[in-house]
């Protein structure tokens, strides 16, 4: 893949997605080199990259430490209330979260972390239907390199995708 590359993996659920998603991520799947210096940013549907028991302000915060960012207070708050994450909540562990919100920070932390290749799982999963569109879009205009898996078409549709890896096809 290359930059501004957006690939759709499709195939049944228990086919092995999340598990080549997680190879991808940790830099272990067999024959995948990812070239040095290219920043991963990972979406797990069960927000397992996500320290439950720090606050949402930690978490940003340390979105911005791994893309290299001094802490500007400004931007981290205006980027968690994008993902509609307001000023008093910022201070909420994760733990504590709906399953809803504690995905509006996963992608708060992504937007701070600034990937070049960005893996997503199922990033539909506990979304409030009302904040599909903005996160759609916001994966539409991404200029890095994407792999998404999603079984949900009505988000699909609205993100541009380059290639889609069927992973159920069966060859000749």
């Amino acid at each position: 893949m290359k930059k501004n590359n957006h690939l759709l993996l499709a195939g049944p659920n228990g086919i092995g997605k999340s598990t080549l998603l997680e190879n991808l991520a940790k830099g272990t799947a067999e024959g995948v080199t990812i070239m040095p210096g290219v920043r991963v940013g990972y979406y797990r549907q069960d927000f397992s990259t996500l320290d439950f028991n720090q606050t949402i302000y930690e978490s940003l915060k340390g979105g911005m430490a791994v893309a290299n960012m001094p802490l500007d207070d400004q931007r981290l708050r205006a980027t968690a209330a994008g993902f509609l994450l307001t000023g008093d909540m910022i201070k909420t562990k994760i733990g504590s979260l709906s399953e809803g919100q504690k995905g509006l920070v996963a992608f708060a932390r992504l937007v701070l972390e600034r990937p070049g290749l960005l893996i997503l799982d199922e990033p539909t999963n506990h979304i409030n239907f009302r904040h599909l569109p903005i996160i759609a879009k916001a994966l539409d205009e991404f200029q890095g390199a994407m792999i998404l898996v999603s079984h949900v078409p009505e988000f699909v549709h609205q993100i541009r995708i380059d290639e889609t890896l069927d992973l159920d096809k069966k060859s000749a």
